[in-house]
């Protein structure tokens, strides 16, 4: 699936990321997946990034995807 973003999307995704955690390394994986402000992801990281979008409170990780 591709996704057009926009430039604030692009930056806002592609601040650094630290830790090691499953959403840490979600993110890590969909910053290496944008190309032209384009994100390309599997439908399984769609899944999961609605999941911890919706489901894991505010925190700073999340509030990336809102």
């Amino acid at each position: 699936m591709q996704i057009k973003l926009t430039d604030a999307q692009v930056t806002r995704i592609r601040r650094p990321v630290k830790g090691r955690g499953g959403f840490q390394s979600l993110l890590r994986r969909v910053q290496s997946q944008i190309r032209n402000n384009v994100l390309t992801a599997t439908p399984g990281d769609i899944e999961k990034l609605r999941r911890y979008s919706s489901q894991y409170g505010d925190g700073g990780f999340q509030g990336r995807l809102l």
